[in-house]
């Protein structure tokens, strides 16, 4: 097959992976896959790699021949092993040793539709190949690589956004959500707010974030508590005073989304609910504060399933990676 097709069959096995097995990918596990769906090929010099290796790919070829070590099990293994973990150490996402597998398993994948198969389990000679009538193979360079290719391309395009938000959060905005408009009027702790929305007081917990406890009643004040609670008073709850000495405002405006899938209410009565701000003063209301809990190290993530639970989960790696606020100031962290 061609240089193109076994990459777009690699990026899709690698959102189909991540949707179902539910990790999460950057560029480094993308540019990982696709560079790996050519890798077995390095063995039959007259591919696109072979002739970028040139003498490299006539001693493969010469030592194993096409298709049979390099497209084998035990090559994907060590492959995955040596690449993969040296991947994951320089850029430590642990994600791209996954892609390295990925990509590479995928040119077998694809390599056992045509007739001539792979010698998957090297040394032995047997070959590998789907079961199925021989007219209905893909033939390289043939109106059948074009369908083939085109198939992956489709389904590349539909994994993908499920591979960056889930499945959970796909289904979660495909329930869509109700917007209420209110006035925060007080803050228990960095999590947990009151909102007067619609003449009355709802006690409102963020979703996806757990700030450490301040004020539970049989816990002791966790570390980095304080300045998590101090925070969302100062954003949401900093009274305003003009210059008569007359308070202007005291709790922020925010919009408050709630997923109309799963529960509305937490055990304690409290709404569920995304905390929206108007950072720019413009009437956007955009910005998500619960996730700049988690960018700022003020909060840890919650591992049930919701909207953003993927985006929150990289926010809460990248924070982590940077040492921000309990990350590097708590010396006993737990990680989700």
């Amino acid at each position: 097959m061609k240089v193109a097709t076994h990459i777009v069959f690699g990026e899709c096995c690698l959102f189909a992976a991540s949707a179902v097995f539910d990790f999460h990918y950057e560029i480094p596990s993308v540019l990982a896959a696709a560079v790996c769906s050519v890798l077995p090929d390095a063995d039959y010099p007259k591919s696109w790699l072979g002739h970028q290796l040139g003498s490299v790919s006539e001693d493969l070829y010469g030592a194993f021949g096409h298709r049979s070590f390099l497209h084998s099990l035990l090559a994907l293994v060590l492959v995955t092993a040596a690449l993969g973990s040296l991947l994951w150490w320089i850029t430590g996402q642990p994600a791209t040793m996954i892609a390295v597998g990925v990509g590479y398993g995928s040119h077998l994948f694809a390599d056992m539709m045509t007739l001539g198969g792979v010698q998957l389990f090297w040394p032995s000679r047997l070959i590998a190949v789907f079961p199925g009538r021989d007219e209905y193979r893909v033939v390289s360079g043939g109106n059948s690589e074009r369908v083939f290719v085109a198939v992956a391309l489709i389904f590349a395009l539909l994994f993908y956004p499920v591979s960056r938000v889930g499945f959970d959060g796909l289904i979660y905005r495909m329930g869509g959500s109700d917007q209420l408009y209110g006035e925060v009027t007080r803050v228990t702790d960095g999590d947990t707010i009151e909102v007067e929305t619609q003449g009355r007081t709802t006690p409102v917990r963020l979703i996806g974030v757990d700030t450490p406890e301040t004020v539970a009643p049989d816990q002791p004040i966790g570390c980095f508590g304080p300045q998590a609670s101090d925070y969302t008073k100062q954003v949401l709850y900093e009274r305003q005073i003009n210059e008569e000495g007359e308070v202007v405002r005291e709790g922020r405006l925010v919009r408050l989304e709630i997923p109309r899938i799963g529960d509305s209410e937490d055990a304690y009565g409290r709404t569920l609910a995304y905390v929206y701000i108007d950072a720019n003063d413009d009437g956007s209301y955009e910005r998500l504060f619960n996730e700049d809990l988690i960018e700022l190290g003020l909060a840890r993530t919650t591992t049930f399933a919701h909207t953003y639970r993927r985006e929150f989960e990289r926010a809460r790696e990248e924070a982590e990676e940077r040492g921000a606020g309990l990350w590097s100031a708590c010396p006993e962290v737990d990680t989700p």
